[in-house]
């Protein structure tokens, strides 16, 4: 009987002595794990302080609240842009950014040892700006990153802008051997940003015949709003007229005298044209207007003229003629617009604005209708 409690007794200071080892071990473990979590919290906070996107927001912000006083401090390229003129950088880069949307991304850089990142105003590349390692670290040992560089990339008045990504605040259009002049002084190919633009497309117009073309300029001004004036290849006087914001475009001039000697004949084809859209006039019919084999000829044939309601008359009225350019010694080309009405025989009417872009030639000493585009 001694032995039997003796041997109980054994067995529950064995039990008593493992719980007490087990639970310290489980405290010790738990102690273990919180250390190590706040050590790994602070790690990936310290990881997260010293990422250069930090440094990067930073400098962005002086891009995105316009403040280019510091920034002319910190731009590599600020005297290219206003010849060391801190008071005229300010102007040319406050007008040129003047509510546009300002973006920063980062960059591709081959420097191990330094973050780029590209400023971009709309579509357009506006600066590069680049971090480099401070010097400094945080207390798990991670860099920190400092601003490094900036450059601005604008074209300025005077200077090369091919290669250059960034547009100067002010553009105007003009075709191909006008001159534009903007207060005082003529845009010259150094001015030029695009060339070459047809103004029709090259489908539009018959083998031989070359397309007038437009060219872009870019410039500023440090006058205000700068005045615009332009002359066409003969010298004579055209309109510059607004086109958006900071934009300007000079039409191609019309050719105001043959407008008026054609303009009678060029409705009354507009009209035929009209009408056999409404099966008011037949295919041979209309085919006396047209060249043969050209794009006119098969938009027509193959044009559906059921669309259109049953109707009595049908009659054209309001016609105008503009966009009138001779292209060549037998070749013109013309925008028509009128208001097309079909009456039913109950008198009610159908009204449709209408217009035309039309290419004519001449064949045989005789107008025909080359190419058309139902606008």
């Amino acid at each position: 009987m001694d032995k039997k409690k003796k041997n109980k007794k054994k067995k529950g200071l064995l039990s008593s002595r493992f719980y007490r080892i087990y639970f310290i071990v489980v405290a010790v473990a738990l102690v273990a794990i919180v250390i190590g979590l706040v050590w790994l919290n602070g790690a990936v906070a310290d990881y997260e302080v010293a990422q250069p996107v930090h440094a990067a927001e930073e400098v962005a912000a002086l891009f995105e609240e316009g403040d280019w006083d510091r920034i002319y401090d910190l731009d590599t390229s600020a005297k290219d842009i206003s010849d060391g003129d801190r008071a005229l950088y300010v102007e040319r880069l406050t007008e040129l950014t003047d509510d546009g949307d300002i973006a920063w991304s980062p960059a591709f850089s081959s420097n191990p040892d330094e973050v780029k990142y590209t400023v971009t105003l709309e579509d357009d590349k506006l600066a590069t700006f680049t971090l480099v390692p401070s010097g400094q670290t945080t207390a798990h040992g991670n860099r920190l990153w400092k601003l490094g560089s900036i450059t601005t990339h604008v074209a300025v008045e005077g200077t090369e802008a091919a290669g250059n990504l960034s547009v100067a605040p002010y553009r105007v259009k003009a075709p191909e051997g006008y001159t534009v002049t903007v207060n005082g002084r003529d845009l010259t190919a150094e001015d030029a940003i695009t060339t070459g633009e047809a103004i029709f497309q090259s489908d539009f117009l018959p083998e031989g015949v070359t397309a007038p073309t437009m060219t872009e300029y870019a410039f500023f001004s440090d006058e205000g709003a700068p005045v615009l004036t332009a002359k066409d290849a003969s010298g004579k006087e055209v309109a510059v007229e607004p086109d958006g914001d900071s934009r300007w475009v000079c039409n191609l001039k019309e050719d105001e005298d043959f407008k008026n000697q054609f303009s009678s004949a060029i409705i009354a084809l507009a009209e035929r044209v009209a009408k056999y859209t409404v099966k008011d006039l037949s295919r041979n019919g209309i085919m006396k207007d047209v060249a043969s084999e050209s794009p006119a000829e098969s938009i027509l044939k193959k044009f559906s003229n059921d669309w259109a309601p049953p109707h009595k008359t049908a009659t054209v009225s309001d016609a105008k003629v503009t966009d009138f350019h001779v292209l060549s010694d037998d070749c013109f080309t013309c925008h028509v617009e009128f208001t097309f009405t079909l009456r039913t025989r109950r008198g009610n009417d159908y009204v449709y604005p209408t217009s035309y872009t039309f290419c004519v030639v001449k064949r045989k000493g005789v107008g025909k209708l080359y190419n058309i585009n139902f606008n």
